[in-house]
C-alpha cells in the first residue's frame, strides 16, 4: 500500500505542476510557487477517498481547489485576470483529460504510469507549439511587403525588417538592405548565378555594382551590391536604395526574400 500512496503522490505532484505550467504559457504570464501548489493537489488527491464526498462533493473541493492554485501561482489585480487564469486551468485540464481519454480508449486500460506518460508527453507538445507560435508573431511583427523598382521592373516581395541588420556600403556610405538570389532573379533574369560568382561583364548592367566584406554571407567572404532605383515599404519610398545579394538562404529562417535595414525602422 506504500508504493501506491507514493505513486499517488508523486502522479499528482507532477500533473498539477505540469498544469500549471501549461497555464503560465498559454497566459505568456510568469507564475511562482509551482511546488506548493502541486504539494497541495497531491495532498488533495491522496485525502479525497477518505472523505467519502461522492461525484458531486468532488467536483465541488477540485473546484474549489482551483481557485486556490490560481491565487497562488499567478499574480492579479482585476477579476478578469483572475477569470482567465481559471478558464485557462480549466482548458488545460479538458486538454490533457482528453489526451488521457483517447490514449485510454486505444489501449484498452489506463494505469497511473501511462497517464503520468500521457500528460507529459501532451505537455511537450503543448510547449513546441507555444513556442513555435511566439516564434512566428514575433517574425509576422516584423514583417512587412516591399515592392521594389528597377531595370524597369517593378516587384513586389515579402521583407522581414532586422534590427541586427547594421550594414553600410563603404562606397557611397548608404544603408544596405539584402535580398536572396530569387528575388533579384525576378528583377534581372538575364544575370545568373555564374554571373554574380565570376563577377562577370552581365554585372555591368547593373547600377554600382561592386563587392563588400560581410562575414561569411559568401564563399569569398564577399557580397555584391548595387543601386535599384526604389524600394516602397508601408507606404514610404527610398529612393536610390542599397541592395546587397546574399547567396544564403534565409528565406527559410524568416519567411521572407528581402531583409531590411535598420534604418527603415525610423520610416
Amino acid at each position: 500500500m506504500q508504493i501506491v500512496v507514493e505513486y499517488v503522490l508523486l502522479e499528482n505532484f507532477i500533473i498539477c505542476l505540469l498544469v500549471l505550467k501549461s497555464v503560465s504559457l498559454l497566459a505568456k504570464e510568469e507564475g511562482k510557487l509551482f511546488w506548493l501548489s502541486s504539494m497541495l493537489s497531491a495532498a488533495v488527491a491522496l485525502c479525497m477517498p477518505a472523505l467519502y464526498m461522492g461525484v458531486f462533493g468532488s467536483f465541488l473541493l477540485q473546484f474549489g481547489m482551483a481557485f486556490v492554485y490560481v491565487s497562488i501561482c499567478f499574480k492579479f489585480k482585476t477579476i478578469n485576470k483572475f477569470i482567465k487564469f481559471l478558464l485557462l486551468y480549466f482548458l488545460v485540464n479538458f486538454i490533457y483529460g482528453g489526451a488521457c481519454f483517447f490514449v485510454g480508449q486505444l489501449a484498452g486500460e489506463t494505469t497511473l504510469l501511462t497517464i503520468l506518460l500521457v500528460v507529459v508527453c501532451t505537455y511537450c507538445i503543448l510547449k513546441f507549439v507555444c513556442k513555435y507560435l511566439n516564434k512566428k508573431k514575433g517574425i509576422d511583427n516584423f514583417c512587412f511587403d516591399v515592392e521594389i523598382e528597377s531595370a524597369g521592373k517593378r516587384k513586389k516581395f515579402r521583407a522581414f525588417l532586422d534590427s541586427g541588420n547594421l550594414l553600410y556600403d563603404p562606397v557611397t556610405e548608404s544603408p544596405v538592405s539584402l535580398i536572396n538570389f530569387k528575388a533579384f532573379s525576378t528583377l534581372y533574369d538575364d544575370i545568373k548565378l555564374e554571373d554574380v560568382l565570376r563577377k562577370g561583364e552581365k554585372l555591368q548592367k547593373l547600377r554600382f555594382a561592386h563587392y563588400i566584406s560581410m562575414g561569411t554571407l559568401s564563399t569569398d567572404g564577399k557580397i555584391l551590391v548595387f543601386q535599384a532605383d526604389k524600394i516602397c515599404v508601408a507606404g514610404q519610398t527610398l529612393e536610390k536604395p542599397i541592395l546587397g545579394l546574399s547567396l544564403t538562404s534565409f528565406n527559410q529562417a524568416f519567411g521572407s526574400d528581402v531583409i531590411l535595414h535598420n534604418n527603415f525602422a525610423s520610416l
